[in-house]
């Protein structure tokens, strides 16, 4: 057994707080043995009975790292009392009492037995990971206790390191128990710097040396992700001490690779291990004592728009420098050294995000329907999720068929089917297509290697070529597990539809990633740029296998926050007609018009979308009487409405209706710019069928389109308003309404007589008197202060300049006429 530990200090506490209650909070520091301890400890408990005790652990390779260290404390072989289970993988047995499991196997154990009954505990190790299948197997034990825990309740222990556990305390109704301290003490050495990204590496690489010559032991070095793994790698080569053993530690390792990672050093030797955030929590590397903390972290942000994920670079959090220091003091005391200062530690966030606000949610939704969820208020969550990333997955769930299309929440018929894979929603698609297809060996190793292995390290993005790659890679063994485990999932081999391709491989991915379609757009340099359905772009290198194709289905794509594109690692070459027979639908046809500037003519063509992305175009020879009218519109929106044929006429109506507007009836429709040329479609429309050069636009009368914009009784209104007044020589004289005060313009001799100014809609109108030439003399309302007090001043300077016209030292007596003074002698 594990000699005394930190925990041991604890243990009665947690032992009468599981006795008396049926839920426990453990807060113990990296190293204090919560892992290795506390299982067994609980396994002589009388509430135990002859059931079970399954602990929860975040990864696989800590899962079964654990289990074997919990198995060899009491001289067992994996299997006995102590027994894990792995995707793929696992080892227990009729006897076994405490079962490590990982990567969602208790929610498929709840999804197939929500009570449990055999199982009295649940241990959510390392909880302050906030995993994903964490969080939501949690929420799911909290309902299966109150569903179907009502006799014997399941009891639930939560073990973390640092985590703030205000809202698990709330959520289970108990006090954390903490322990504090660590087995062996660690010496901190900061070298207080304040750096870039960038020059992150190689600062590490030079603390690393400068570890080897100050201390003993093992070193580990924590880095953000596989590049910055390489570039110390590469600054290390020939620098390092004899016997030093240089490795790497990183998800995509195959389990053999991981497991040569974590053995014990050679006689003699010391390793030097670069590892990413795997080797943070519940993982005993054997003699290592020395920590360097790159002080950074990358983590993977789904973002609910574009249905894409990206890579983060971001600073670590306190709590994740307190677990990689951590990783110093398992064995023996230890050192760790950071490259900032203790001030910059101060500044760091206390917490890193929980992956449910991070990540895709589409397994999560899905396992949420199967459970009979449709709401995530129906769940307590310790964090719940984005309701953007929710909808986005539940979108996808619908676009895939899993889920009806009634937003009920339900399985489809075909979903009830696939949901029963033990894989991803897409993944899960894809091998129900090969089921369908006839072609399940396809379809099974394409869905081990989708599911399993490292694509971005192929030389190609193709994914025929990956396929060929993978039987002579060190993850072969591992595939064709994966392989057998898959085929043993499908019960029903039997073909419910008649489908038939020349292109199995086209088909499946398209079924499984129809939001991943994407067409060719141009290049530049180096780079292939492609246009994904989702809208989203991505490229290719010019020299890949599949850049030169006009389609291709970017399986697996991805990037960092500084790039502006995303880069495709797996993809696939199809053809259109393949995309239009499997997606059919999903495509939905569009008619486009558009002006041609060059010939003054429409142009049609009828397009064939997949979501965002137009996948084909033909001509239309007989265009379509609303798409005219939608690119009439649209051009005249682009050109602005003086492109429209505004005759005299046409704007003075536009203006009477306005003064209409202001002075009759405040629901006439006004005719600004804004307004006209928003609701073109409401008032222009049906006056442009048949339009189809721009010469015939630039024709086109608005009078008739203009009165459209008022119904009967406001264009009753608008007759009350004149388009001509008859004045004091009988004529008939147009009426400006271009301005608030409708105004007339009318030669001077016309008015002789007339003492008072006319009035619309009680409004005085504007008289403009002209001289003989059709110039401004005088504007006024008031006619008889003009005659008094204007007039004369205009008789003394006109009559000389305009002789042969009356200028009558009265006009209020005088002859109202349009006529000269010779022809008025005439007559």
């Amino acid at each position: 057994m594990t000699s005394r530990l930190p925990i041991h200090s604890v243990l009665d506490a947690l032992k009468r707080q599981l006795s008396e209650h049926d839920e426990a909070i453990l807060e113990a520091a990296p190293g204090a043995g919560k892992t290795t301890v506390v299982p067994l400890a609980l396994l002589d408990a009388e509430w135990l009975g002859k059931r079970k005790i399954i602990m929860l652990e975040p990864r696989r390779l800590a899962a079964r790292s654990a289990a074997k260290r919990l198995a060899d404390q009491l001289g067992e072989p994996l299997g006995q009392r102590v027994g894990y289970q792995i995707r793929q993988d696992g080892k227990q047995s009729q006897s076994t009492q405490l079962l490590v499991v990982t990567e969602g196997v208790l929610t498929r154990m709840l999804q197939d037995d929500p009570s449990l009954d055999d199982v009295a505990l649940i241990i959510f190790d390392e909880f302050h990971e906030r995993n994903l299948h964490s969080d939501f197997a949690l929420a799911l034990c909290l309902q299966a206790r109150v569903l179907f825990r009502d006799e014997i309740p399941l009891k639930l222990l939560i073990m973390s390191a640092t985590l703030d556990s205000s809202r698990l305390q709330t959520l289970l109704g108990c006090q954390p128990i903490i322990s504090e301290g660590r087995q062996y003490p660690i010496d901190i050495r900061y070298s207080n710097l304040a750096l870039k990204q960038p020059d992150v590496p190689l600062q590490v690489s030079k603390l690393i040396i400068r570890a080897l010559s100050e201390e003993a032991g093992s070193l580990l070095a924590f880095l953000p992700g596989q590049r910055e793994i390489r570039q110390v790698a590469q600054y290390l080569e020939g620098k390092l001490p004899d016997q030093t053993e240089l490795l790497r530690l990183f998800g995509d390792l195959s389990v053999t690779e991981q497991e040569h990672v974590i053995a014990p050093a050679k006689e003699g030797w010391r390793k030097i291990i670069l590892a990413t955030s795997i080797a943070q929590t519940s993982l005993t590397i054997n003699g290592i004592r020395i920590v360097v903390d790159s002080g950074l972290a990358r983590e993977a942000r789904f973002d609910a728009k574009t249905a894409t994920t990206r890579l983060h670079t971001r600073s670590a959090s306190q709590a994740e420098t307190i677990q990689r220091m951590g990783r110093a003091g398992r064995v023996e005391s230890g050192v760790c050294y950071r490259w900032w200062s203790p001030e910059q530690q101060q500044r760091l966030s206390p917490q890193s995000s929980p992956q449910i606000l991070l990540e895709d949610l589409s397994s999560l939704v899905l396992e949420s329907v199967k459970w009979g969820i449709k709401d995530t208020a129906e769940l307590d969550w310790v964090t719940p999720p984005p309701s953007a990333h929710w909808q986005q997955a539940d979108d996808l769930l619908v676009q895939l068929g899993i889920l009806r299309t009634d937003k009920t929440m339900q399985l489809s018929q075909d979903g009830q089917r696939v949901s029963r894979y033990p894989l991803p929603p897409r993944l899960a698609c894809l091998l129900d297509q090969a089921v369908q297809l006839n072609c399940l060996e396809q379809g099974l190793s394409l869905a081990a290697m989708l599911y399993d292995a490292p694509s971005r390290q192929h030389s190609s993005s193709d994914i025929l070529s990956a396929l060929q790659q993978m039987s002579h890679s060190t993850f072969n063994a591992q595939w064709k597990r994966s392989k057998a485990n898959l085929k043993r999932a499908i019960v029903d081999t039997r073909t419910t539809h008649d489908l038939q391709t020349h292109d199995p491989i086209g088909w499946m991915l398209a079924k499984a990633f129809p939001d991943r379609v994407a067409l060719r757009q141009r290049v530049i340099g180096e780079q292939v740029i492609f246009k994904l359905s989702n809208g989203r772009q991505a490229w290719l290198p010019r020299h890949d296998d599949n850049a030169h194709h006009d389609f291709i289905i970017t399986v697996e794509l991805g990037g960092t926050s500084d790039q502006e594109l995303d880069k495709v690692y797996l993809s696939h070459g199809i053809e259109l007609e393949t995309i239009k027979t499997c997606l059919h639908s999903q495509l939905k046809k569009s008619q486009r018009c558009e002006w041609n500037r060059s010939n003054g003519g429409l142009v049609g063509e009828e397009e064939i979308w997949l979501s965002k992305l137009c996948i084909e175009q033909n001509k239309i020879q007989q265009l379509p009487d609303d798409a005219v009218i939608q690119a009439s519109c649209d051009y005249i929106r682009k050109q602005g409405l003086a492109s429209l044929n505004w005759q005299p006429d046409s704007l003075n109506l536009r203006h009477r209706i306005h003064f209409a507007r202001t002075h009759l009836d405040a629901e006439i429709p006004p005719t600004t710019d804004s307004y006209l040329s928003e609701s073109l479609e409401q008032w222009l429309a049906p006056f442009l069928i048949g339009i189809t050069r721009v010469s015939q636009l630039e024709k086109l009368s608005l009078l008739e389109p203009l009165k459209s914009l008022l119904n009967w009784e406001q264009q009753q209104k608008l007759e009350r308003l004149p388009t001509k007044l008859r004045v004091a020589s009988g004529s008939y004289i147009s009426v400006d309404y271009q301005h608030d005060t409708p105004t007339v313009r009318v030669k001077l001799q016309e008015m002789f007589g007339e003492t008072q100014s006319p009035s619309i809609a009680g409004v005085p109108v504007k008289i403009e008197l002209l001289s003989p030439a059709q110039r401004p003399l005088a504007v006024t309302q008031d006619l008889t202060y003009f005659w008094q007090e204007v007039y004369p001043e205009v008789r003394k300077e006109m009559r000389g300049r305009y002789p042969k016209h009356p200028w009558p030292e009265n006009p209020l007596t005088a002859e109202a006429t349009h006529k000269t003074n010779r022809a008025l002698r005439e007559r």
